[in-house]
């Protein structure tokens, strides 16, 4: 009948939809495609291609690219910050480990970054929202662990995430695809440590990462 969706490959007319992963390989194969060469500069036949299926099997998920688009905006990304005691002090040891675990999800989630900043930088009122929430997110849980140190707490964690932004940014510019492997570096990870350790107030002695 006209106007009715394509059945996926392998699924007869009537036939219930099978429980196989071809409405998340689309949605992975989209998510690399957006963020690599951009959401105009990408077709759904390219998309389909990655997949192995039809244009019109792409379709039978997502109506339009917009749609694919927009179901992308509901993946959440994956990892979570950790949790810290509020009352406890801000030494060079937890410094580091803040600057691992925003290390970890950003390599983690960066085809999913990757694509939001991609859309922000669009005028895409959605990514650019994303953005904000997860910057909001991001200072919000990082503040907690700054709280002991008192009236400048707000102040240090903008240094913070200032200067870790600003690492890992020049990182990605630097190596584009290969980012999610090169952040994860030691060498890395340790001048990303040393550089906030010399720019917040704390003390170094005990960090394995100090000297």
């Amino acid at each position: 009948m006209a106007g009715e969706r394509e059945p996926p490959a392998g699924q007869a007319p009537g036939e219930a939809a099978p429980r196989d992963d071809t409405r998340a390989r689309i949605l992975a194969a989209a998510m690399e495609a957006f963020a690599r060469d951009g959401f105009d500069a990408t077709s759904v036949r390219s998309i389909a291609r990655r997949c192995g299926i039809s244009d019109a099997g792409v379709f039978y998920y997502f109506p339009t690219k917009r749609h694919l688009l927009e179901a992308l905006w509901n993946e959440a990304p994956a990892g979570s910050f950790p949790v810290g005691d509020p009352a406890a002090p801000l030494t060079a040891e937890r410094l580091a480990e803040l600057v691992r675990a925003t290390i970890h999800i950003s390599a983690e989630n960066f085809t999913y970054l990757r694509l939001v900043a991609r859309q922000a930088l669009a005028s895409d009122e959605t990514a650019i929202a994303l953005r904000n929430a997860s910057r909001a997110r991001w200072r919000t849980a990082l503040a907690r662990h700054f709280q002991a140190a008192g009236p400048r707490a707000a102040e240090l964690v903008e240094t913070f995430a200032a200067a870790v932004t600003g690492y890992l940014l020049r990182l990605e510019m630097e190596t584009g695809d290969a980012y999610p492997e090169a952040v994860r570096d030691d060498a890395f990870q340790e001048r990303v440590i040393r550089a906030v350790q010399r720019l917040l107030p704390v003390d170094r002695a005990d960090s394995p990462a100090a000297g």
